[in-house]
């Protein structure tokens, strides 16, 4: 990686997993949960969103105590279909993330946490005209144990981006965690410790990308004090870390430019770098 520093002070800027739409106010849907977003999609799923806000699951890992009790995928036709998880259950997240997968078809990608075990990454889609759960990650076990997506990607080199990346426990022991997309249960493929994507009380997950265009996508993401920015691969089954960089802050933000990726750290300054 080589990184440039601007020297400036950054303009802030919100980086995010998913496409959101360009709606004004008036065409949000009035039951959107306060501090989501909605999002659009062009496969079956046209718009997605959660809904039914409640104070329900004590945990605040985004900065408030509002989470939702349900998410609506809306279908190109118009039709909205409610998924609502049960009263131990919230979906703790910002916005859906519209993602198509060869495994599962069109699919909101979503966190979904339980009160007793904790978090799990959660792909939910239509079928029938019915809203169905698709595929999903063990739950992390713990009570209050959150996690935080990264992205999909062809991250074991086979021709088919068939992988999900996340943290689990950004705030805690930081385990980078790879995924196989499949129905039902995904397996995990790789683990490694020591990484975070997120800063705890924050409302956004933008400290991580997906590198897309080698044989293999990578990960570029923090280490967990945020101090050291590193790009990792997944490779015989284990994620390394192909490069880092010291960071004279801890980084804020990360987002991708062209072949490159923009950092913004903690003390304003922004640095510029290539994959």
């Amino acid at each position: 990686m080589l990184m440039t520093g601007s020297g400036r002070k950054a303009a802030p800027f919100l980086f995010s997993l998913i496409l959101l739409c360009g709606f004004g106010a008036g065409a949000q849907p009035a039951e959107l949960v306060p501090g989501t977003a909605m999002a659009t999609g062009q496969g079956s799923i046209a718009r997605a969103w959660f809904t039914d806000p409640t104070t329900r699951y004590a945990h605040g890992a985004l900065g408030d105590s509002i989470e939702a009790g349900a998410l609506v995928l809306q279908d190109r036709a118009g039709a909205s279909i409610w998924i609502v998880v049960p009263e131990d259950r919230v979906f703790e997240d910002i916005a859906p993330r519209l993602v198509s997968v060869s495994a599962l078809g069109d699919a909101a990608m979503v966190i979904e946490s339980d009160r007793r075990l904790g978090s799990r990454l959660s792909f939910y889609g239509l079928a029938g005209g019915q809203g169905r759960l698709l595929a999903a990650t063990p739950f992390i076990g713990t009570a209050n144990r959150w996690l935080a997506p990264i992205g999909i990607g062809d991250f074991d080199g086979d021709g088919v981006a068939n992988e999900v990346a996340l943290v689990a426990m950004p705030h805690l022991a930081g385990l980078l965690r790879a995924y196989r997309i499949q129905a039902g249960e995904l397996p995990l493929l790789a683990e490694a410790e020591g990484y975070s994507n997120h800063v705890y009380g924050r409302a956004e997950i933008a400290m991580a990308i997906v590198d897309h265009g080698r044989t293999r996508d990578r990960i570029l993401l923090p280490d967990r004090q945020r101090r050291r920015l590193v790009l990792m691969s997944l490779s015989d089954g284990r994620l390394r870390e192909e490069r880092d960089e010291q960071l004279s802050a801890p980084l804020l933000r990360l987002r991708q430019i062209g072949l490159g990726f923009e950092a913004e750290l903690e003390d304003g300054s922004l640095l510029a770098g290539t994959l």
